[in-house]
């Protein structure tokens, strides 16, 4: 008697530019390891363009995704597209394969700016289930494009468990400044703080492999994260309130869901007399208010596990048809 037929996984294929390690591509790494964990479903991934890259930027690269990649998408009838970007898309087109029939799945991880804008807009018009990292990016994308399409929010979520704090007090009191994306406003808090006398980790300390850089979170009372004036979600805040750190930030749009200021984070004004106020204020809090800002941030590590962004997109992955 002939065994009885069964339909074969399906691939998800995958593509990504990676030049320098930032939040955009872990998350990317996540949605690849969901496809992974997801029964019926496989991911490959091609990445393009990197011949410059050196061996500390590959090791990151290889941690994130831990494979080399295929040379190129090769997806049968039955496969999905994962299109993580704009550059996701004229990939697509570039080799050819934009008029194919396959369900497509795309991730937005930011707002458009004056470059994307008119490109990506082209490719909202077409059919695909597009998911957006915090409420505030699918609004503002709902509302300026002109063709009206579904949406999906799956808030963005860390793999880093909440840190234990028991040991706040022996941490070390040397303030990291995650400040790449802000860098002339990193280089004045620097310089503001060495005038202070304020022990600091200048900007760069964002530069090491991602395996340091988590790890000298958990070792540190306060982080200032410095994101872009707008983020689709600004996903090393909430890394570094997963390390158990006092968290000093901005606000950056996509953050407004899950950074509150006196709850689980101190927000400051995008200027250096703002930003040095709330250093000295975290680094000198009394123990009530900072245990109260850290339960917070514990809550809000709970509320935005992988585990939940993971259900909820094999859930939509489930129905991709």
């Amino acid at each position: 008697m002939m065994a009885e037929s069964r339909n074969p996984e399906r691939t998800v294929w995958c593509y990504r530019e990676f030049k320098r390690l930032n939040g955009a591509h872990v998350k990317h790494s996540h949605y690849f390891e969901h496809v992974e964990r997801m029964p019926g479903f496989s991911p490959k991934i091609t990445f393009g363009r990197e011949e410059s890259l050196d061996e500390a930027h590959l090791s990151d690269r290889r941690q994130l995704w831990r494979t080399d990649g295929v040379a190129s998408w090769d997806p049968g009838s039955r496969d999905v597209l994962f299109l993580g970007g704009v550059e996701d898309w004229l990939y697509l087109d570039e080799c050819g394969l934009g008029s194919l029939p396959n369900p497509r799945i795309s991730l937005v991880q930011g707002f458009l700016d004056e470059y994307e804008a008119s490109i990506r807009e082209r490719y909202l018009a077409q059919k695909a289930i597009w998911i957006c990292v915090s409420q505030e990016l699918a609004d503002e994308i709902s509302a300026t494009v002109r063709t009206k399409i579904p949406i999906q929010t799956i808030p963005n979520g860390t793999e880093r468990p909440p840190a234990d704090v028991a040991n706040f007090r022996q941490r070390s009191v040397r303030v990291p400044i995650i400040g790449f994306k802000r860098p002339a406003l990193a280089y004045e808090l620097s310089k503001r703080l060495s005038k202070e006398n304020i022990q600091h980790h200048g900007p760069g300390v964002e530069n090491v492999p991602r395996g340091q850089f988590l790890a000298r979170l958990v070792e540190s009372r306060v982080a200032v994260c410095l994101p872009s004036p707008k983020e689709g979600f600004y996903l090393v805040a909430l890394e570094a309130m997963a390390a158990g750190c006092l968290v000093v930030t901005l606000d950056c749009i996509g953050n407004r869901g899950f950074c509150k200021d006196g709850e689980n984070c101190l927000i400051a004004e995008p200027c250096i007399d703002s930003l040095c106020s709330k250093v000295q204020t975290a680094r000198v809090m009394p123990d009530p208010e900072r245990e109260k800002l850290l339960q917070g941030a514990r809550d809000t590590v709970v509320k935005h596990s992988l585990e939940e962004e993971r259900k909820q997109f094999q859930k939509i992955l489930s129905k991709v048809d």
